[in-house]
């Protein structure tokens, strides 16, 4: 099936996917430079190590793609777009998160086949995902409505 034929929030969930499989990729690429952790260890130093804070634009981003999917509204068009645009922007170390991401992502894809194996699917994945708009007010107006979708953050 192409995937500009399912709908947005079908499309959402397979970017989910990816975007998990790589999280996972990446952290057990970035273990190997960490003592052995039991997994509420590892998991209270990605929520609260600095060491860790590289990872968590990653993290924040499969979160807010959780949460949107979660919602009885159901996922658009251009929470898709927008979902997509941010994974770029991650994926090409735009900004200071993606920068700091990339600092540490980029040398772990020179260590792991698989990481990249799942870095060129979610790379292939975004070729034929929506773009946002090119409108700078429109694209801001609707990264404002992600952002209100995902507001779960704060609430935590």
């Amino acid at each position: 099936m192409n995937q500009t034929s399912l709908l947005p929030g079908d499309q959402l969930e397979i970017l989910r996917r990816k975007l998990q499989q790589l999280h996972a990729l990446t952290l057990d690429a970035e273990k190997q430079f960490h003592p052995v952790m039991g997994s509420w260890e590892l998991l209270d130093r990605l929520v609260k190590d600095p060491v860790w804070a590289w990872l968590r634009p990653l993290s924040t981003l499969i979160a807010d793609i959780d949460h949107v999917l979660a919602q009885q509204e159901p996922a658009t068009e251009y929470d898709l777009a927008v979902a997509a645009g941010h994974t770029r922007e991650l994926l090409a170390g735009e900004g200071e998160s993606g920068a700091q991401f990339n600092e540490r992502y980029l040398p772990l894809l020179q260590q792991s086949p698989e990481l990249v194996s799942a870095h060129g699917d979610v790379k292939r994945w975004l070729k034929d995902a929506p773009v946002e708009s090119v409108d700078e007010s429109e694209r801001l107006h609707r990264r404002h409505q992600w952002a209100m979708r995902c507001k779960h953050r704060a609430r935590t």
